[in-house]
Parts: C-alpha cells; structure tokens; sequence
C-alpha cells in the first residue's frame, strides 16, 4: 500500500499527550481573561431557563418568559448547557460562568491538539492549531454552542480514524450528551454521513461490508440524538439552525478553509469532505457557531488518518495541568466579575422602573429581551426563535407612529424600553399620554402618564 506523503518522520514526531496538554493550558488561560466571552443578551435567558429547571426540578418545555408567546412550545435542545450555565452562575456568579467556559476552552483545545499531533501530517499540527485558535476566537462565547465544542471534536478526530473499519460504537454516548447540550449535534449527524460516503465510496475491500459498518453506527447516532426532551423536533430544530444568520462579519474562517482545501484537493478520496467544508465555509461567513466549528473541523478533516501507535499519556504533566486549572479556576472565582450597562444590559435604565410597573406589559428593544427575563420581566420579544415570522416582522415596523399606536393598545402596553437609536423613541416622545421617565447612552424608558 502506498504510504502517505505527509507521513511526519520520526525525528518531527510531537508527543500528542503533552502537546494536547500545552494547547489545553494556553486556551484556559486566554479564556479565563476574557470577559468578553460573557457578551450578548442570549447569556441571560439560557441562565434564566436553567435557573427555573434548577428551581422545579424538570425539563422547560414551553414559553414562561414572555406575554407575547406565553405557553407556545419551545424546543429547547440546549437543556443541559442551560443547568451548567445556571449551576456555574447560582455558585459563584459571572466568574463562575467565566471559569466554566475556560475549562470548555482547555478541553477543546487539548482534544484538538492531541488530534493533531496523532495525525499524519503532526509536522504542522502546531500551525493548524494557531489557524484554528484564530478563526474561532472571535466566536467564542459562554453559550450551548460553545459548550458543546469538545463534543464535536472528539467526535470529528474518532470518525477521520475510522475508515473501512468503521466507528467504534463506544462513540456513540458523546452523541447522547451533545444531542442534549446544543443543537449543533446536527453536525455530528452530517459528518457522519460525509466519512461515511468516502469509506464507501473508495473502499478497497468489500464494500458491502464497509457500508454496513458505517450504516449502523449512523442509525445508532441518528437514534440517540432523538433521545431528548424534544425527540424528532428537536432535530428539525437544528437543521433550521443551519441558515445564515446575519450579514457577512468576516473572512477568517478562509485561514483554515483555504490550508484544509489545498490539502485534499490534489487526493481524489477527499473530494466529499471539500464539498463538505464548501457548505461549512458559506455558513460561517455570517454565523458565528458555524465559524467555529469551521476552526477545528477543518484541520481535523485535512489532517489525514492517525498513527496507530499505542499512546500513553504522562500522568505528571496531567496532574500539573489540572492543578493549574483549579488554583486559575479559583483565583478567578475568588475575584468576583460584574457586568455594566450595555446594548444588552440596560441595568440602570431598568432599576428605575417602578416595581409595580414591570408586572406590567411592556414593549422593548429585542437585545434587551434577554437581560429583562434574567431580571424576572416578562419582555415582549427576546432574541428567541419562538416568535413568528409575522410577529417579527410587525415589530420591526413600529417605528411607524400608527402602528406603534395599534401594538401599545392592542398589548396594553403601559411602558417601553428602547436604545436612543431606535426610531420609535422619537414617535414616543410626540405620542399624547407618555412621558420619558429615565435616558442614557443604552435606553431610554417612557411610561403612559397614569400608569404606576
């Protein structure tokens, strides 16, 4: 059998245990310092959600948070993000969620650096990594997706090991808990799939056997990712996930498109997994989740199959590490963190509300959605995929002084909370029977004269 040109020869051979080691401590450090990861108003309703599961003691299956959609279904797929998020705050606040996301980060990092390095091509596992590191710095955030990041690439680095031989079925639990940390386990699904048809496709044994390998294994992870609160919605859920999300933001994600393409484009075996990582890239120049799974599918995919060389991890460096990780982990906890105002906080906007007057029904700018239900207000739209196309589109159009007047009396709205920016604050100023009550550089809040 022709040996692989990217074969790393022995004297470039990296120790995998001690380079996922090293990868592992770097991403928890920089993670660890970067409150950053803590932006964004979703944060705050997945605290919410796990706090309320946490307090009833089940699974959050309908619409609590909000008056517009009280008691429509929700598919919620990221129940189990949502208790670690609710578990990490209620113990030791935003530090503690910071630390949470840090230990994520190390356990990606070293899982990829370990692949890496076990790869064929281990000469460049440091350069992939950097790539990797890179890409998906800026996607970074203590959310499900993110979460759930170890899972998909534990499973990614198994599965490019398979080949004819097929998965191993003690694969199969991480399915079980990805499937209930994050929708993105749909990308397990699909990847599956991809290695799936390339062993099928150019296997040089019995093909019939191959396929069977492969089939079983795939209908097994197709089973398991049904066993959630959700079941079959719950995937429906995440293949609706898989759409863009915004605008173009950046062009990143080609630092490790390109390398990886350039890699398997010259062996004709690879051609699915480029069509793969084509779809992946397109994604991910407008969604930030898909960016960073783009970060380290990519290098994982291009990397080549895996030395077979038994592996054996030094203990001591492990033991380190983890010492590290804790003494780091509970120096950060000890520091407490606190989060400002913000586009998504309007904490001292909504501190002058009366408290009588937040029971009350109110219309709100969507990034505030989030930070009002962490605050026990029921908004009326939050960032939330629940809400109907129509209902969106009504909101966004009540920057139009007759509209704005139907919704304020068709909700019984009684006060608002807006950033200065948007357009309907200046309808509510002119509008009879409101009156500003508070305004800074992130909201302004009017409430109807009577209104207490």
């Amino acid at each position: 059998m022709r040996r692989d040109r990217f074969v790393t020869p022995s004297s470039l051979r990296i120790d995998a245990g001690l380079w996922g080691l090293l990868a592992a401590a770097l991403a928890f450090a920089a993670v660890l310092m970067m409150p950053a990861v803590l932006t964004g108003g979703d944060l705050y309703w997945h605290i919410a959600a796990g706090r309320w599961m946490i307090d009833n003691q089940a699974i959050l299956r309908i619409n609590l948070f909000s008056y517009t959609a009280a008691g429509d279904p929700w598919a919620n797929q990221d129940w189990l993000s949502e208790l670690l998020l609710a578990g990490a705050y209620v113990g030791a606040g935003w530090s503690g969620i910071l630390a949470l996301t840090a230990t994520v980060a190390a356990l990606a990092a070293g899982f990829t650096g370990f692949f890496l390095a076990r790869g064929r091509r281990a000469a460049i596992a440091g350069l992939w990594l950097a790539l990797a590191l890179v890409t998906g710095a800026g996607a970074v955030r203590a959310l499900p997706f993110f979460l759930a990041l170890p899972c998909l690439i534990v499973w990614t680095g198994v599965l490019v090991r398979a080949g004819e031989k097929g998965p191993p079925l003690h694969l199969l639990p991480v399915m079980l808990i990805w499937a209930n940390l994050s929708s993105s386990f749909i990308l397990g699904l699909l990847i599956t799939g991809v290695l799936a048809l390339e062993a099928i496709a150019f296997a040089t044994k019995d093909r019939l056997t191959v396929a069977r390998g492969w089939a079983v294994f795939a209908g097994c992870a197709l089973l398991i990712s049904l066993v959630t609160p959700t079941g079959v919605f719950g995937v429906a859920h995440a293949l609706k996930a898989l759409r863009p999300s915004g605008p173009v933001e950046a062009v990143l994600p080609l630092l490790v498109a390109l390398p990886a393409a350039a890699m398997l484009l010259p062996q004709r075996r690879m051609i699915v997994r480029v069509i793969f990582l084509a779809g992946l890239l397109a994604l991910a120049l407008t969604n930030g989740p898909a960016r960073l799974a783009l970060a380290v599918t990519a290098p994982l995919l291009a990397a080549g199959s895996f030395e077979d060389e038994p592996f054996k991890l030094a203990w001591r460096p492990l033991v380190a590490l983890i010492l590290v990780i804790v003494a780091a982990a509970a120096f950060r906890i000890g520091v407490p963190l606190t989060r400002g105002d913000d586009a998504f906080s309007p904490q001292t906007a909504l501190a002058q509300v009366p408290a009588s007057l937040k029971r009350q029904p109110v219309l709100n700018e969507r990034s505030f959605g989030g930070y009002l239900i962490f605050r026990e207000v029921k908004p009326f739209i939050d960032s939330r995929s629940i809400y109907s196309a129509v209902f969106r589109r009504r909101y966004q159009q009540t920057a139009d002084a007759g509209l704005l007047a139907k919704t304020l009396t068709r909700y019984h709205i009684r006060w608002t909370i807006l950033m200065p920016a948007n357009p309907a604050v200046k309808t509510m100023d002119a509008m009879a029977g409101w009156h500003r009550l508070y305004t800074d550089q992130w909201a302004v809040v009017h409430v109807q004269n009577d209104a207490r």
